[in-house]
């Protein structure tokens, strides 16, 4: 197994083309890995989202299935599960986005990470001292993260180590994103020191990163499409996801979490100490569309005030104004608040999820609450009169009790 040592340098393999199936096996292949015989392997899919296949938010399913065939024919018990965000079912998401699918094909079992109490597992990080990780993780020798090429509203990307995410129970994920702020002097989000915290105890041991159609953009989950028809595998997480981040156009230097990492010497990201193939694989960057840094430049008349939100309530927000921006009418202007960080929020601004919530008692401002919300709710929260548009009447405007009419539920 060709892996980081003191006196080595990672491999990664690139493999580009239109079929995935193929790119995968063959990016697999060029590991020269050695026999799994009766070793278990758990493949990590990123499948947190209940969606069909092909949208770039979760991985595709024919490079889930060449992982399949590729540890099973070396002798590997397979498994492939997943732990999703909160309000969905892990088996459900597998279902919708092809990946059971083809599992069942193999004869293979598909395992919901969250059925198992969890693990509480010591972190010596900057911000977290401990993590409640899926118990069933610990059955595994060897762990494969395969998420998606896609860019992040927080984090920049989301590839191989930020997938690892979903091996954590429940609102652990949740929880990641409600850490206080970091020391005073830090240049970095809590939640990056967070994703780099959690590589101290939870990391893969193989990520093969699925470029097949990636998401550029508002990702994680309301971005565009970009088909980069790639895959990127190594032993070495970090060398893996910063080559990935290198052919969506990033320097890997810019992504703090990788950046963290590596200055904790779990890897390198420094391209040219790299032992990338082919190595004309330059030839494939496809700079990718990155997240904006304000959403009010991208939705006219729309003020969004984010104090600190989770990608989660972010995405929903994204997803919302996606959807039914052109029905908004008489409601624009519109200010937003979202994220757990605001001290006052101002008058008849819509508050998005709980933690915003906390903070709106009393102004005026309509609440959808959930942890996070479902986008169709806020646009019916909306709609049910609980708030009152710029050009009417302001006597509707109040804020509602977490059982009135048009709360979120």
């Amino acid at each position: 197994m060709r892996k980081t040592t003191a006196h080595s340098r990672s491999f990664v393999a690139v493999r580009h083309g239109s079929d995935p199936y193929a790119n995968a096996l063959g990016a697999l292949e060029a590991l020269s890995l050695p026999s799994f015989k009766g070793r278990k392997v758990l493949l990590k899919p990123n499948a947190g989202r209940r969606v069909p296949p092909g949208t770039g938010i979760t991985t595709h399913p024919e490079v889930v299935a060449a992982a399949c065939d590729f540890f099973v024919k070396r002798g590997a018990e397979v498994t492939v599960g997943e732990s999703t965000i909160v309000g969905v079912k892990p088996l459900d998401c597998l279902e919708s986005t092809g990946i059971a699918a083809v599992v069942r094909a193999r004869g293979l079992p598909l395992l919901d990470l969250d059925l198992r109490p969890a693990r509480k597992t010591a972190v010596a990080g900057s911000v977290l001292s401990h993590l409640l990780v899926c118990g069933a993780v610990a059955d595994f020798d060897t762990i494969v993260s395969i998420p998606v090429m896609k860019t992040h509203m927080h984090c920049q990307v989301s590839l191989s180590l930020k997938n690892m995410k979903g091996c954590l129970r429940g609102r652990e994920k949740v929880r990641l994103h409600q850490l206080p702020p970091p020391a005073e002097g830090a240049t970095e989000k809590t939640l990056d020191l967070a994703v780099a915290d959690l590589a101290l105890v939870l990391r893969p041991q193989i990520a093969l990163i699925d470029g097949t159609v990636g998401m550029e953009g508002l990702g994680p989950s309301a971005g565009g499409q970009r088909h980069a028809n790639l895959a990127v595998t190594s032993t070495d997480f970090l060398a893996a996801d910063a080559v990935a981040a290198a052919l969506m156009g990033f320097d890997p230097d810019e992504i703090p979490h990788l950046r963290l990492s590596a200055a904790r010497g779990l890897g390198s990201i420094a391209l040219d100490a790299l032992d990338i193939d082919p190595p004309g694989w330059r030839s494939w960057i496809q700079p990718f569309e990155r997240p904006p840094t304000k959403l009010s430049v991208e939705f006219k008349k729309v003020n969004v005030l984010d104090k600190d939100s989770c990608s989660a309530c972010l995405s929903t927000l994204l997803l919302f104004l996606k959807r039914h921006y052109e029905e908004l009418g008489d409601y624009l202007p519109l200010t937003i608040a979202v994220g757990k960080g605001h001290d006052r929020i101002p008058d008849n601004a819509l508050c998005i999820g709980n933690c915003t919530v906390r903070a709106a008692v009393g102004n005026g401002q309509i609440v959808v609450r959930g942890c996070p919300p479902v986008a169709s709710d806020v646009f019916q929260t909306l709609r049910s009169g609980g708030f009152a548009p710029p050009r009417r009447s302001r006597s509707a405007g109040r804020t509602r009790s977490p059982g009135g009419k048009g709360a979120a539920r």
